[in-house]
């Protein structure tokens, strides 16, 4: 990862991001654990970016044989590891919307009872 064109990349890429992420902060369109994860994904990029002993090191340890390989796999990883939270949390939304939904229902159903009976 001694290639300056990849660590500019990785620069860039990491202060794109977390000037977005606290641009949406700003305008109140992200949520908190939303804005730490890209806040804390942007940061590691610009620290891997900075410091590419940290990778080679933890390559050699890991036994990756390109230090890049290791900040492609990282970069996989957190972002397969998102992917996955969010759908549990979309799974969670889904299933608090049908129960909202079936009681909005049964509360017109209700309602129109109570317009008949009077």
């Amino acid at each position: 990862m001694d290639q300056p064109i990849i660590r500019l990349c990785l620069i860039i890429g990491s202060l794109i991001t977390a000037g977005f992420i606290l641009r949406r902060v700003r305008l109140a369109k992200v949520q908190i654990e939303d804005t730490i994860f890209w806040l804390a994904f942007s940061l590691i990029l610009l620290v891997l970016a900075i410091f590419p002993g940290i990778a080679y090191w933890a390559s050699t340890l890991l036994g990756f044989i390109s230090p890049i390989n290791f900040v492609y796999i990282l970069i996989i990883f957190l972002l397969l590891a998102k992917q996955f939270f969010m759908s549990i949390r979309i799974s969670q939304m889904d299933s608090k919307l049908r129960i909202l939904a079936e009681r909005i229902a049964l509360n017109e159903e209700k309602v129109e009872r109570d317009k008949l009976d009077l």
